[in-house]
């Protein structure tokens, strides 16, 4: 269920601005979204999602899936050209983020298996202002986008919080038993894998709606 769920934000999170450049365009892209979605989520009969059977390694798991997540919204946000639209786009695949990684969720809990244990405070710290970061970018989607083009501030102030959330996470996930990191980032890029081998073939490849990201800690 979590890869379905992977690929339907992959889908929603990376589909290319160019689709909706005109009103039919933004039909047609949001049509084959749509049927793509259905196809993935109806395809095999439902099964309950079965999370990591280590409680820290599936929480740093969805930290990952979140900064993941941040890269995907950040493109979006350089190739946006129209309030409107970005705003549409954002508040679905950030209400996704939001309800299935539940970032300050895995904060709470991953904080105390920090080490050291003296830096707590520290590591605390980053997680919370990470969380806040993915927050404020929420919010000003909400709120802050209206429509027509952008004004001076708008598309920098939504990309320095999903770099800080992003960026405040790497900064957490150093205080995280690094072994444990790695497989779930390991798993991260498995399941992507995957994802892409299962249903290729069922993505329309002239529809520019699957085009994933490099993630972001192969860049580090």
């Amino acid at each position: 269920m979590m890869r379905k769920i992977s690929v339907l934000l992959s889908l929603l999170l990376a589909t290319s601005v160019m689709a909706w450049s005109s009103s039919t365009n933004r039909r047609d892209a949001l049509q084959k979204i749509v049927a793509t979605a259905t196809t993935l989520t109806q395809a095999q009969p439902a099964v309950a999602y079965t999370p990591d059977s280590d409680p820290l390694r599936e929480s740093l798991y969805l930290m990952s899936r979140v900064q993941e997540a941040t890269v995907q919204q950040e493109r979006f946000v350089n190739k946006a050209t129209d309030q409107n639209l970005l705003k549409s786009k954002m508040k679905l695949t950030l209400r996704l983020v939001e309800k299935n990684y539940r970032l300050l969720d895995q904060i709470t809990f991953a904080s105390e298996y920090v080490t050291p244990a003296s830096a707590v405070v520290d590591a605390t710290t980053a997680g919370y202002e990470s969380a806040e970061a993915l927050q404020n970018a929420i919010d000003y989607v909400k709120s802050d986008l209206k429509s027509g083009p952008f004004e001076k501030g708008q598309k920098e102030y939504l990309i320095s919080n999903l770099q800080e959330c992003r960026e405040r996470l790497f900064d957490f996930m150093d205080y995280m038993p690094q072994e444990k990191l790695q497989e779930a980032r390991k798993r991260v890029e498995k399941e992507n894998v995957d994802n892409r081998e299962e249903f290729d073939d069922e993505i329309d490849a002239n529809a520019g709606v699957y085009n994933p990201v490099v993630l972001p800690w192969k860049n580090r």
